[in-house]
């Protein structure tokens, strides 16, 4: 009797969890198809020698395929409350980009958009300041990966608040390094710029970084967190750069980016801070009930950049290759039955009717030296241009 009151209870558990599941309906949260397509407006109003940027989008539904949507033809300008303009070109992707500006710091400056759809956006005029040098970048081996830190300060005790972004470019390399190539007929050997097996790619901060000194006797800020690379990416495998960027910020530029990091980054667990509502500087002055998501700031920018080479790091660090990458022996010959079968054409060799596209790695020889054929295997596994450029960028030492 025992033994069938054991064997049941599977059956039990089974038809509890069919009765859960046939009672169980979707839900969709209202915020999924709630009224969208606010505008955000990433950017600062850069005074120094070198250009300002911003970006434009507009929010996007949750539900949605892609996290923003970019808007393009807007007309983009600086306004100075002495009544000069300066006027931004924009691309395809919603960048809009100036001249350099060289603004005075004695005046105020606000952003001023019309977008193709006849509405109008302005920022409150804003009170340049100036960003003080970065002192020191420094990256510090730890036990799973390298982290990278910041110091800074401003003698003059005038900034307080301060945010950073950055790109960072490393050199890597595909799994397998070609010699050979097809020509789309057959396999030859490749030319030196054919070569695909060391590439260059990058990245931007997707994070909002931030820093305050105001509780501090001195306005120093020491090794604060910028970025933290894991022991196992391709990052470091060979060569990594980072360049950082340094804004200073006023208060209020400071609490709306606190805020919006709040709500962006820290939110998910019931110990979590509450959503909250991000009041930024910018307003849509055709309906002033259309919320517009963005701080515009105006100040130099300081830049600094560093190398790290993998020779630097543990030995024990191996990066792990993002894709499942196999190789595989590919023949001139292959007899299947009666059948003589040419498996590179099957292959490799585009022209040829290729059933299954690879890429041909290393020659394949019989004892008496003859190429019998080649090993391959798939494209992301070999041609790193997948990823990334075989062209080094033009800082790259």
């Amino acid at each position: 009797m025992r033994n069938r009151i054991v064997n049941t209870i599977p059956y039990i558990i089974s038809a509890i969890a069919l009765i859960i599941t046939s009672c169980t309906k979707p839900y969709n949260p209202p915020a999924i198809k709630s009224v969208t397509g606010y505008l955000v407006v990433e950017g600062v109003i850069n005074i120094g020698n070198d250009s300002s940027r911003f970006r434009l989008s507009r929010t996007v539904a949750l539900d949605s395929a892609v996290s923003s949507a970019k808007v393009t033809g807007a007309q983009v300008t600086v306004e100075g409350n002495d009544n000069s303009t300066y006027s931004f070109v924009g691309n395809s992707a919603g960048v809009y980009t100036s001249a350099p500006l060289n603004l005075s710091t004695g005046k105020q400056y606000r952003l001023h958009i019309k977008t193709t759809d006849g509405k109008d956006y302005l920022s409150d005029y804003v009170s340049p300041k100036i960003t003080p040098p970065i002192d020191t970048i420094n990256y510090q081996i730890q036990n799973t990966g390298l982290a990278i830190t910041l110091n800074t300060h401003d003698p003059a005790n005038n900034t307080k608040y301060y945010r950073w972004d950055f790109t960072e470019t490393w050199e890597f390399h595909s799994k397998y390094e070609s010699d050979y190539v097809s020509n789309g007929d057959t396999v030859i050997s490749r030319t030196l710029a054919q070569y695909v097996y060391f590439c260059y790619a990058n990245d931007a901060s997707n994070s909002i970084l931030l820093g305050s000194s105001a509780k501090l006797s001195q306005d120093v800020i020491t090794q604060a967190p910028i970025t933290f690379i894991p022991q196992t990416s391709e990052k470091i495998e060979t060569d990594y750069s980072i360049l950082v960027s340094q804004y200073a910020l006023t208060s209020d530029a400071y609490n709306f980016w606190t805020n919006l990091k709040k709500n962006t980054e820290q939110l998910g667990s019931i110990f979590d801070v509450q959503p909250s509502t991000i009041d930024g500087n910018i307003h849509c002055t055709t309906n002033p009930n259309e919320p517009v998501i963005g701080y515009i700031s105006a100040s130099t920018i300081q830049t600094k950049r560093i190398f790290v080479n993998n020779t630097v790091l543990p030995h024990s660090w191996v990066p792990t290759y993002p894709y499942d990458c196999e190789a595989d022996s590919i023949l001139l010959a292959k007899v299947e039955g009666n059948t003589v079968i040419n498996q590179e054409n099957q292959y490799f060799n585009a022209n040829r009717g290729a059933i299954g596209l690879l890429i041909p790695i290393e020659a394949i020889t019989n004892k008496f030296g003859t190429v019998i054929g080649h090993t391959g295997s798939d494209i992301e596994c070999v041609d790193c241009t997948t990823r990334g450029t075989v062209t080094p960028p033009s800082f790259w030492k």
